[in-house]
Order: C-alpha cells, then structure tokens, then sequence
C-alpha cells in the first residue's frame, strides 16, 4: 500500500515537472497571423493621409501575442506587432489597395497579406516581421497605401512586452504602456508610472525581467506638413471626394455589367426553353 502511495506521488511530481506552464500569454490576448474575412466587399482605401492611423505597436514580445502559436512560444520574428485603426464609417480592403509598411524609402518593406481589410472604427493586426525583415524597434514606421505616406510613427527602444500606443485611439499622444491591448481599445489607465531608476544591467528594448517597472514615455504625432512624403506623392495623389472619409461608399466591380447581361441573357433563355416544352408537350 505504502510502495502503491508513493508510485503515485512520484508520478505526479513527474508530470508537474514536465508539463508546461501557463505562460504570460494567458493574461493577456492574442491575434492571428492571417487576418479574418470581412463580411461583404469593402471597397479599396484610398490613398490619403490620415485616413488610417498605425494606433500600437510592440517590437520586443516577452510572450505570446500570435494565436497560431499552440506551444505558448514566442520570438521577436512571430511575436512582434502592429496595429492599425480605422476612424472612418466604412469599411477598407487593404490588400486591393496595395498596401504595405516600410521604415523609410529604399528599405525593408512588408505587404499586407491576401485578404486583409478593416472595419469601420475597429483595427487591424499583422506581424510584419513574421514574413519579412522588417524590424519595427527604433525605426521610422510608415503605412504606405499606393506608393503615398498614409501614416508614420518613428517607434522608441521599447522595454520587454509593453507597447508603443496612441492614447486615446486616434489621438496625437503617444505613450508606452505596460499593458497592451492588442485588437482592442486604448486607455489612459494603461500607462504605467514613471520608474525612479532604471533596472540594471539592462539596455533599453533588450530581454530584461518582465516585471521591471516600465519607462513611461509620452510623444505628439507630427503634423502632416512636417510629415516627410515621398518626392512623388504630390504628384500621384489621385483627386479622391473627401466625403469618402466620413460616408460609406459601395464597392464598385467591373465586371457588374457584364455579368447583369450574361444573367439576363441566361433568364430569356430559360424562358423561351419552357415556352417550347410547354409547346411541344400541348401538342401531344
């Protein structure tokens, strides 16, 4: 009974040894890789600035952002995101758009995965390093719609898991928070205290303890004059109706007219093959 008793302890120190624990990912949410569908077809965004805003980003992850992840791993590549927000009342199809980050011109450049669109005043995340080079700590972030400057953000050295955000969503105010909310709302309770000192033996960004007191950091959004737009935007900005920003405007598809002929033509079709029928069985 004894030799029974202490098999079964044994067997359970082993497995509360070997199975993995809960990470941090377990307090907070995550977002998948590949953005989901939106219901409809959105219309393409349109190439002007601030007509969407880059509204978080978190370069150095200390745990698991990217839901596809089951092992509760993380990395700098899987891990590392940013989140776009859409104030506007109508919904964008941002794959259409060709729409891409960069950290300025002639350098690293990720394009939006198939699929990818926003809803009206909701937000977008992807994980640019996961399937290109694109490093995001430190750099001159920009969101790029056509070849046009949509919006930019030149992202601090961040400490391990807290986040660069605008505070409120959409405001000018940038912080770090050591609370982020990814494909969610920001908060003003989510800024952290300022520290007194800084931990030691730890460089700014690096992989430092998770529960150091975070740096609070507060920056303004530029204007868009002092914004620094490519050479050709000037150029290339196509005439678009401002009234695109505020009021929903259908999606348009050039194949609407050929396919309402082709439907039409099927339907007399169908009509004059029920005529004869109808003929051929009357005459019987």
């Amino acid at each position: 009974m004894r030799l029974r008793f202490f098999t079964v302890i044994l067997i359970a120190l082993f497995l509360n040894i070997n199975t993995p624990h809960a990470s941090s990912a377990s307090i907070h949410g995550c977002a998948p890789p590949i953005p989901p569908p939106l219901p409809g077809s959105p219309a393409p965004a349109p190439a002007i600035p601030g007509i969407l805003l880059v509204n978080e980003v978190l370069s150095i992850p200390g745990s698991t952002w990217n839901c596809s992840e089951l092992n509760k791993t993380f990395s700098i590549s899987d891990d590392s995101w940013v989140e776009l927000y859409n104030p506007q009342n109508q919904p964008f199809n941002l794959y259409a758009a060709h729409a891409s980050f960069d950290t300025g011109p002639n350098t690293f450049v990720y394009y939006f995965p198939f699929g990818a669109a926003i809803a009206a005043h909701d937000y977008l995340v992807l994980f640019p390093a996961r399937y290109s080079d694109t490093p995001i700590n430190g750099a001159n972030l920009r969101l790029l719609i056509a070849g046009i400057t949509i919006d930019q953000v030149t992202v601090p050295a961040l400490p391990l898991d807290q986040s660069y955000a605008r505070i409120p969503n959409g405001s000018n105010t940038w912080r770090i928070t050591n609370t982020p909310s990814i494909d969610a709302s920001n908060v003003a309770s989510q800024v952290g205290p300022a520290p007194t000192s800084s931990p030691p033996n730890q460089e700014p960004g690096g992989y430092g303890n998770a529960s150091s007191t975070p740096t609070l950091a507060t920056g303004t959004q530029p204007a868009w004059s002092n914004l620094q737009l490519p050479a050709q935007a000037a150029t290339s900005t196509p005439d678009v109706n401002p009234s695109l920003i505020t009021s929903p405007a259908p999606a348009s598809d050039g194949w609407d007219t050929p396919r309402r002929i082709l439907l039409a033509v099927l339907a007399v079709a169908l009509a004059l093959m029920l005529f004869w029928v109808w003929r051929l069985f009357s005459t019987l």
